[in-house]
């Protein structure tokens, strides 16, 4: 099938400008020129509107949808009717623009099942790269919907319990959270050992690892393992950054939780030990984000969408979050939920930037994103491997979006 979009301002996330051609030629889904002349055939006239890659959300979690107490509600709840609650979050995900998500956990396998029916074609919404069930230690962080193991034999044999299953990567969990009532986000979770056994057995099987690591001693031992992607890293030191620079991995910050759980407090049902601790995180976060950037920290776009007060999708309010709370440019932030997201999730050969030989993932909007990150709030078509997606939407209406940042 081929198709042809006319008159479209396309945006290089590489460079940060306006491509001179305003032609994409589409054929089976993917992307077969970038140009500046129309071909013969039927066209689709995209009016002046400019044209993005599909958006990039690195940390999401499917089977939530911002309900106040996560972890309550993932053992109150019947597996089935949180798989049709993952298959709707994914939906709106796709229609806000966000084309690609990777979950990084969720019960019962319910994120590969999403993954698989999405592939299968057996519901529409974002493409998902599922990590499974997180690896954590006894009690650890989240531990209601994740995989307990203590000791290296035991958390090899649980990441390979996870590759088995169909998980596309591994999710550790290496620190105290937000949402447990009785944890430190000052506390290390697993040992040295375990994680860098993690990480090798991961490796064996060629898949990448997300690592949860909140405070600085946390961050320093999942980067000396060898993760790929340091999940939320607020409170990283300068030895922290040091090692993202030496070892290249990849920074992925989710503003969105924290500063709405501190700034709205326990009135919408959220545990007071959440609002503290978010509290003592949002103390910092920003700054040290804006300070990653500066250092060239390799970052990508998350947001922990689903998380308490979060709906899907979450990137459009995070992107928001990351350009008045730290001063990232627009380019800057449309880069890191695009190219470097890709490049995070290791599908940058297909996905993450408009170029010949790449998937037709595509968003259009009215305005020019890398002008102002707002207008990701309006996507006006969302383009699916070049079929266009019914219904493109945010979740967030303007005034919630006001009233919340």
């Amino acid at each position: 099938m081929r198709q042809i979009l006319k008159n479209a301002r396309i945006l290089d996330v590489h460079s940060g400008e306006v491509m001179n051609e305003d032609v994409l030629v589409i054929e089976d889904g993917r992307i077969v020129d970038v140009t500046r002349t129309v071909p013969a055939g039927e066209s689709l006239d995209l009016a002046g509107q400019f044209l993005t890659p599909g958006l990039i959300d690195s940390h999401v979690h499917l089977v939530w949808e911002g309900q106040p107490d996560p972890n309550q509600f993932t053992i109150s709840e019947p597996a089935v009717l949180t798989a049709y609650r993952a298959a709707r979050s994914a939906r709106r995900n796709l229609e806000g623009g966000i084309t690609t998500v990777r979950d990084v956990g969720g019960p019962d396998g319910i994120p590969m099942a999403i993954a698989r029916a999405e592939k299968q074609g057996m519901v529409q919404g974002s493409r998902v790269i599922a990590c499974g069930s997180p690896v954590v230690q006894t009690g650890g962080h989240v531990y209601t919907f994740s995989r307990e193991a203590d000791g290296a034999d035991e958390v090899r044999k649980a990441v390979r319990e996870q590759i088995k299953a169909g998980a596309d990567a591994i999710k550790l969990m290496c620190s105290g959270g937000a949402y447990g009532e009785r944890e430190s986000i000052e506390a290390t979770q697993m040992t040295p050992e375990e994680i860098a056994t993690a990480v090798d057995e991961a490796r064996r099987a060629e898949k990448r690892v997300a690592a949860h690591a909140l405070n600085s001693a946390a961050i320093q031992n999942v980067l000396e393992a060898g993760v790929t992607t340091v999940e939320h890293a607020a409170l990283l030191s300068e030895q922290n950054i040091e090692t993202f620079l030496k070892t290249g991995a990849f920074m992925v910050p989710t503003l969105s939780p924290y500063y709405l759980m501190a700034r709205e407090g326990s009135e919408g049902g959220i545990p007071e030990s959440a609002v503290r601790k978010s509290r003592q995180v949002m103390d910092a976060y920003a700054t040290n984000l804006r300070h990653a950037f500066s250092r060239g920290v390799r970052i990508a776009l998350g947001t922990d969408a689903g998380s308490p007060g979060i709906p899907h999708p979450t990137v459009p309010f995070e992107a928001l979050l990351w350009q008045r709370e730290s001063g990232i440019s627009p380019v800057e932030i449309l880069r890191a939920a695009t190219f470097t997201a890709a490049q995070a999730l290791g599908i940058e050969a297909e996905l993450g930037s408009i170029e010949t030989g790449k998937i037709a993932d595509l968003v259009t909007y009215a305005e020019n994103p890398f002008d102002d990150v707002a207008t990701l709030h309006r996507p006006q078509r969302v383009f699916r491997s070049g079929v266009q997606v019914s219904g493109a939407h945010v979740v967030w209406s303007a005034h919630e979006i006001t009233a919340r940042a």
